[in-house]
């Protein structure tokens, strides 16, 4: 089993954790890290606190922006991990909930890095082939 972890601006990525649980109930190797107003040094110390227990292990983690300092702050520390580490910016709840799945299902770090990896953002509504009420 992976780690996953998620780090935003905000409280986004406890959000993020509530609707997860909602849907998943309980979920061991997940956590979640919130960039708020107590400032960068106090963010930092928290980082390094979540991921001293992950070094040694495969992880995932999750960024809102790629760039931002959640982000920037992570990719710092990924030199450290012993194991398989991922990050990605531009967290989304489908990519969220796919990566759950999987790990679920038994997949390891690997097929669920590809998988999410070609997963698209943003799904477009076609406007031209919706139907109309009266069309029905």
């Amino acid at each position: 089993m992976f780690n996953v972890i998620i780090a935003t601006h905000g409280n986004l990525a406890t959000e993020f954790e509530k609707v997860l649980k909602s849907f998943f109930g309980k979920i061991d190797h997940l956590k979640a890290i919130n960039l708020g107003d107590q400032g960068i040094n106090a963010f930092s110390q928290k980082i390094d606190q979540v991921i001293a227990p992950c070094l040694n292990e495969p992880t995932i983690i999750f960024c809102d922006i790629a760039g931002g300092t959640p982000f920037n702050e992570l990719a710092k520390r990924s030199i450290n991990w012993h194991k398989q580490v991922a990050l990605f910016g531009g967290v989304n709840l489908p990519v969220l909930v796919e990566t759950l799945n999987m790990r679920m299902q038994g997949k390891n770090i690997y097929e669920v890095i590809g998988k999410i990896t070609a997963m698209s953002a943003l799904i477009r509504f076609n406007m031209k082939n919706a139907k109309k009420a009266e069309d029905e």
